[in-house]
């Protein structure tokens, strides 16, 4: 007998070489795939038009090697014999080993997938929104396949799966129904993205409360009020309700009674109709329709109806046109004489003979 036939803890001793031998050889084809892979097969891809292959050989790098030496380890495994505790434990920790490479590889694909191939569709759309939940859509899908990786684990090395979920009881159903309001939630930003009723710095009203859109997460939107104070609402609250959205206007409206004395001569209160109709034709803010109507007599004053429209260039620009708008007609009736009305009242006394 040769000393490659010795016997050591019930294996020959040529077994335990092969057994190196093929741990050798999964880190030296480990190691040329490697280079394979970054040396040509890179180049390849960089060639290519599309990013897909790039993004799959950066997903396959490490979790392939990784397999590489995980399968020649196992076969090496087969030239020993081991105590059958050892053997069950070495199976389980290769099939752990294999599920967590799996779980790798899809986790850098999908992340890549959604960088390279979502983002930019997100960057090229009107609305923020989207380049808002993309960070947060690639979280949960980090954690779904993660989960569900740990569970095909957990089958791979011999638990009951199904009578693992039953055995949760009350407090699976707990957690499925806050997951029921987290995922009605999710799919409710998703459909804020989808159907855009409002974006990023938007001014919005819903039910008693309006502000401005600071965030919209995977599970609540942020509204900034004019008050200065958060308001954090679930996702699906929002769409429940209806939504205005100030932002969204394209002009927006002036409407305005200008009261004048009774004493005001026909003339004259035709010249304030012609002022204030030359005032918003000549105001670069002001937008069609106009309509300025000599409208009742009043308690106390002869009533202008003037209605206008302001191009929306923000809040500010509307308080400050109709700022310089008021101004020049006080300024233009001052210049012609004509008087505006406050309320007065006059008051008859019955001589008694």
């Amino acid at each position: 007998m040769t000393i490659l036939d010795a016997i050591y803890l019930g294996n020959p001793l040529k077994n335990y070489i092969l057994f190196l031998v093929f741990i050798f050889l999964g880190v030296f084809f480990g190691k040329l795939v490697r280079i394979i892979t970054t040396k040509y097969l890179r180049a390849l891809a960089g060639k290519t038009k599309t990013k897909f292959d790039d993004i799959l050989l950066d997903a396959l790098d490490m979790p392939l090697i990784i397999l590489i030496f995980a399968g020649f380890f196992w076969y090496g495994l087969n030239y020993l014999v081991l105590p059958q505790k050892i053997g069950i434990l070495a199976n389980e920790a290769i099939n752990v080993v294999v599920t967590l490479s799996g779980v790798w590889f899809l986790v850098k694909f999908v992340d890549d997938f959604i960088i390279e191939f979502i983002a930019p569709l997100a960057e090229k759309s009107e609305t923020k929104l989207d380049d808002h939940v993309i960070p947060s859509l690639r979280k949960l899908v980090r954690i779904l396949i993660i989960v569900i990786g740990f569970l095909v684990m957990l089958d791979n090395i011999g638990y009951d799966i199904t009578t693992l979920l039953a055995g949760l009881g009350i407090g699976g159903l707990a957690v499925a129904l806050a997951s029921k309001e987290t995922v009605e939630n999710f799919i409710a930003g998703i459909l804020i993205i989808m159907d855009k009723p409002f974006g990023m710095g938007d001014w919005i009203k819903f039910g008693s409360s309006e502000g401005i859109v600071e965030e919209v997460g995977i599970r609540s939107t942020r509204i900034r009020t004019f008050d200065d104070s958060l308001i954090v609402v679930p996702n699906a609250n929002i769409l429940r309700t209806e939504i205005e959205n100030f932002s969204a206007m394209r002009k927006r409206r002036v409407l305005i009674n200008i009261g004048l004395t009774y004493d005001t001569p026909v003339e004259k209160l035709k010249r304030a109709k012609e002022i204030i109709k030359n005032i918003l034709d000549e105001h670069r803010g002001v937008i069609l329709p106009i309509r300025i109507t000599f409208k009742e007599f009043g308690d106390f004053s002869l009533n202008i109806r003037v209605e206008y429209f302001i191009r929306n260039f923000g809040f500010d620009y509307y308080l400050n046109t109709i700022d310089e708008i008021n101004l020049k007609i006080k300024e233009e009736f001052e210049k012609e004489g004509i008087e505006m009305a406050f309320p007065t009242q006059t008051v008859y006394l019955k001589k008694d003979d």
